[in-house]
């Protein structure tokens, strides 16, 4: 499966975008491919690329490194599993409320 290319930012456009928005983009860069040699990409479409598509270069770990960087700045954005714990915690804490 091809990924599609992640543009290279600058750090003052990833300080403009939305939590939300970074948090795709750091799942998008975990996704990359390790390198070239085990990539199913021709050298030409490598060559031709004009984006991060493998960790092992240099862009790949700046664009990480910084992108964590604003995200420690950021708030928490609670992932699917704890909303759920907490609307059960709220729930069961509602329950016991009617049971008195």
């Amino acid at each position: 499966m091809k990924r599609r290319l992640i543009p290279i930012l600058l750090q003052e456009s990833l300080l403009s975008m939305p939590t939300k928005q970074l948090l795709g983009r750091l799942h998008s860069l975990q996704l990359c491919e390790e390198t070239a040699v085990f990539s199913d990409r021709t050298h030409e479409e490598i060559a031709a690329s004009k984006g991060i598509l493998f960790k092992d270069n240099a862009e790949w770990q700046r664009a990480y490194t910084e992108l964590k960087a604003v995200l420690a700045t950021r708030e928490h954005c609670p992932s699917a599993a704890e909303r759920a714990k907490t609307r059960l915690e709220r729930a069961k804490r509602k329950s016991n409320k009617k049971g008195m």
